[in-house]
């Protein structure tokens, strides 16, 4: 995907740049942070590109958090706000978070839950400044790290749910360590998605490699029998379908990724009926009449609370007051729909700002793939990639904990730096050709 392209030259280069086009010589942070530190940060990023895969991120953000709060002590220049006015309506939506969760039942658990959001936000948003922005070359990227992983994890779902198959279990749903089966197919969902952009730029060797990984990663997508990250996964594929498509090759490419997941999905269906039975129930309105009485619900709470909602991670504190016992017996946490949360919760305000994040995030996405046109296929990759999680948090919030949060920051952040990127990797080219 050329997000690094390694080699002295372009370290010494990035270094140059940023002297010439950053006041105060940006570049000179090299030379006041010492090595170890440099070493720890690189080594804390590797495990948190390699914990994602498994569903464990929020142990990496801590450390990561404690390593930036030493590098912002020590080093004056770090305090610069890369982001500046690119993330002004998160900083306003966390603060209006905030705000929103005086009047709740639980205002801490509201408090906590907006600070953990935007500590999450702020770290993994500077992690992906850094790796594609700043000096530092990477010798194995940690997209490959993730990719890696998410095929360990992808290992063990997969024999989990041979092994439950084999003792009867007919309706197991395959997971990963540290998350359930809807947030494994998360990531699953996203490993794909991520394998089929690096697949339309690698060459032969590398795609004889790609292949058997995208073979591994679907069976574990539909093993986790997660309804929500498979409509996700074709919602991303799309989007390569519709806006990635530059040449024959892509086109077969993508056709191709296309019928080999119908293969994969009639292979589970024929083996284990009851995965055809589940998967079947996603146009099925009855079948899904408890997600349409909590999106019922959700839409009760923003009428009732239009201004400051019932406050963030207290859905589940009101869910009882509005709940017919008749459809709904058990109590929900959240409401299985990312607009519907926000707005439940913070209030038509907080589902305006929360609308604008997501517009600006899709817009500029849009845009740096027509500007970087069949040059790289990060955009792309990255844009299939915010389009799949937007789309599994219309049927479940599976990026609400501190371990999958990132899945949501790393795509966005991306698209927000799209255009600078795109700009540097430009001068770093007629830097080459003089």
């Amino acid at each position: 995907m050329h997000i690094g392209r390694g080699g002295p030259e372009i370290s010494i280069l990035r270094r140059n740049l940023r002297a010439d086009y950053e006041p105060g010589n940006a570049a000179s942070r090299c030379i006041q942070i010492s090595v170890w530190q440099e070493r720890v940060e690189h080594a804390l990023i590797y495990l948190g590109a390699f914990g994602l895969g498994l569903g464990q991120g929020l142990v990496p953000q801590v450390l990561l958090l404690l390593a930036l709060v030493f590098r912002l002590i020590v080093d004056r220049d770090s305090r610069k706000l890369r982001f500046a006015s690119s993330v002004l309506p998160l900083f306003v939506l966390t603060g209006w978070m905030m705000l929103s969760a005086i009047p709740a039942i639980r205002p801490f658990a509201a408090w906590g839950g907006a600070l953990g959001m935007a500590l999450s936000g702020w770290v993994t948003l500077r992690v992906v400044y850094r790796v594609m922005m700043e000096k530092k070359e990477w010798k194995v990227h940690p997209l490959f790290i993730f990719l890696g992983s998410a095929c360990i994890g992808a290992i063990y779902a997969l024999f989990n749910y041979v092994i439950a198959l084999d003792k009867g279990r007919r309706w197991y749903r395959a997971a990963l360590p540290f998350v359930g089966s809807n947030e494994a197919g998360t990531i699953f969902c996203v490993a794909i998605l991520v394998a089929l952009g690096y697949f339309y730029r690698a060459d032969r060797r590398g795609r004889l490699i790609l292949f058997p990984v995208t073979i591994l990663l679907t069976s574990a997508l539909i093993a986790t029998q997660s309804r929500g990250a498979f409509v996700a996964f074709i919602a991303g594929l799309i989007v390569f379908l519709l806006l990635g498509i530059k040449s024959r090759r892509t086109l077969i490419i993508s056709l191709a990724t296309l019928v080999g997941v119908i293969c994969i999905v009639g292979f589970f269906f024929r083996t284990n009926p009851s995965v055809a039975s589940r998967y079947a129930r996603i146009l099925n309105p009855l079948a899904n009449r408890d997600r349409l009485e909590i999106w019922r619900i959700a839409l009760q709470m923003m009428r009732d609370h239009p201004i400051l909602g019932v406050g963030f991670n207290n859905f589940m504190d009101v869910y009882p007051l509005y709940r017919d016992p008749e459809v709904s017996r058990t109590v929900m946490s959240m409401a299985h729909n990312i607009f519907l949360e926000f707005g439940s919760t913070t209030g038509i305000p907080g589902l305006v700002l929360f609308m604008v994040v997501v517009i600006r995030g899709l817009l500029v996405g849009i845009k740096g793939v027509i500007k970087a046109g069949s040059s790289s296929s990060l955009p792309i990759t990255a844009l299939a990639v915010f389009v799949a999680i937007m789309t599994h948090l219309q049927f479940d919030i599976t990026v609400y904990s501190g371990n999958t949060l990132p899945f949501f920051f790393v795509p966005y952040g991306i698209l927000l730096l799209l255009d600078e990127w795109l700009e540097l990797r430009k001068r770093e080219d007629e830097y080459a050709e003089s």
